[in-house]
Order: C-alpha cells, then structure tokens, then sequence
C-alpha cells in the first residue's frame, strides 16, 4: 500500500478530525491529532510529522499563528490549511507563505485527502473491483444532473440504479443493497438528510455521499455527523468523484 507516512492534523472540529483520521490511517498513514493551536505546536515539535493538516480557526492559537511557530521548527514540511471561509485573499498569502494548499471544508474531505495524496503518494492507485462491478445508487431529482452521473459512472465501469426521489432512494436502496449511494440532499418526498439517516442505520456498511448546490459548510458537518463519508458541492469534479468513489470501494472491499 505504499510507504506510510506520519500526518498530523490540528483541528478542533471532533467529526472533521476524526473522519480524517479514519481516511488516512484506513490508507496505510500513522496519525496523529490535536484539538487546539498549542497543543499542535506542542505536538509538532515532539513528533515530526511528515505533513500537517492545519484547521485556520482554532482555541489557544490560531491557524496563523501555528502555521508560524512550525515553520521556525521546520521550514520543508509540508501544510494543508483547512478553513471554514475561503477568502481567495487569504488563501493567496498563506500560499505565499509557503503553504501546500488552502481548502474549504465546504467543498467536502475528498479535496484534503487529494492534496495529501498529491504530497505523500500511497495507495493512489485502487483497483476499480476485487467482487465484480459495484453497484451505486444515485438519487437526484434533477433530470440533467442524474444523467451526467449516471454516464460518468457506468463509463467508469459501475453499474448505476437511478432514483429521482428520497422515497425512491430508500426502496431501492433496500430492494438492490448497492455498494454505495450518492443522495442529493435537496429532493421531493423525504430529502437527502432524512434518507441518511435512515439508510446509515439500516446499511451500515454501505458508504453513503451527499452531493448539494449548497456548500455551506454547516450543512457538510451535518452530513458528516450523520454518517455520510464524504459531501461534494454541485456541480461535482467528475474526476475527483470518480477517485472519491474507487478509493471508497477499495476501503470497503479491503475491510
């Protein structure tokens, strides 16, 4: 799987933190966390980590004031800022700075644990199927949007069951039991969250992603606390999609 590296993440969001932690040491890292900026500082200078994930709003000492005290300790190091606001102005200075990437929460985990693929390449290359085609449940009320996923997933040799409706997601979901399942959050009948919460119950083993025109970073907490893997904002990167759905089946499949 690939040399495994030590990443450290500082972030003082629980769910954000943990669902990192679970995706990096699920691909073959050793991580390791804090919850505050001094304890990162603290934590940094004791272990040495090999990249860091850096949250910019955090208790004690904020996300700038950490990324400073760790360049005095470590100039090469790599950094990945996660921010909540993603000011293209303060993105520019942190990459000024030296930062590897400046990234929005809204935009979903996949966009940070792609930046730490690019910087410590590990199992970036999964095997599409070890069973047989997956299957996935797409459910999307927008006619266009479905078809754009559908065609980009059975292109990528996927076998896709289409719902146009929240009702309709949970009777399939129920009746095929698919590898995994893209909700669309905002649809008729029961919308996107309410089926997340059922579906992550009744099919725990099923890696459930939520894709929305909102990327408000509130309501990707939400999915994420709820029990999805991951949330995409509309209109969705085909090609990270399609690595965030091979790289979730590879994990499911390996387990």
């Amino acid at each position: 799987m690939g040399t495994m590296a030590k990443v450290l993440i500082i972030e003082d969001d629980g769910i954000v933190r943990d669902a990192l932690t679970v995706f990096l040491m699920r691909d073959g890292h050793k991580v390791i966390s804090a919850a505050d900026g001094v304890s990162g500082v603290n934590v940094f200078r004791a272990e040495r980590p090999d990249l860091v994930v850096l949250d910019r709003d955090l208790p004690f000492l904020t996300g700038s004031g950490v990324f400073e005290q760790i360049r005095r300790i470590s100039s090469d190091v790599p950094i990945v800022v996660l921010t909540g606001n993603d000011d293209p102005e303060e993105g520019r200075a942190y990459l000024k700075r030296g930062a590897a990437a400046f990234l929005s929460k809204g935009d979903g985990l996949s966009s940070a644990l792609d930046s730490v693929e690019k910087l410590l390449p590990s199992a970036a290359q999964f095997p599409v199927s070890v069973k047989g085609p997956a299957t996935i449940l797409i459910a999307e009320d927008d006619e266009g949007m479905l078809g754009v996923l559908s065609r980009s997933l059975v292109a990528a040799g996927y076998f896709v069951i289409r719902a146009g409706d929240g009702l309709a997601a949970e009777r399939l979901a129920r009746e095929k039991k698919p590898d995994l399942i893209l909700l669309d959050i905002f649809m008729p009948g029961k919308n996107g969250l309410e089926v997340l919460e059922t579906l992550s119950l009744e099919m725990p083993d099923t890696g459930i992603m939520m894709i929305s025109g909102n990327d408000n970073e509130e309501i990707a907490r939400e999915c994420l606390s709820k029990g999805a893997f991951d949330y995409l904002p509309k209109p969705p990167d085909l090609d990270a999609l399609e690595r965030i759905v091979k790289y979730r089946l590879f994990l499911q499949r390996s387990s």
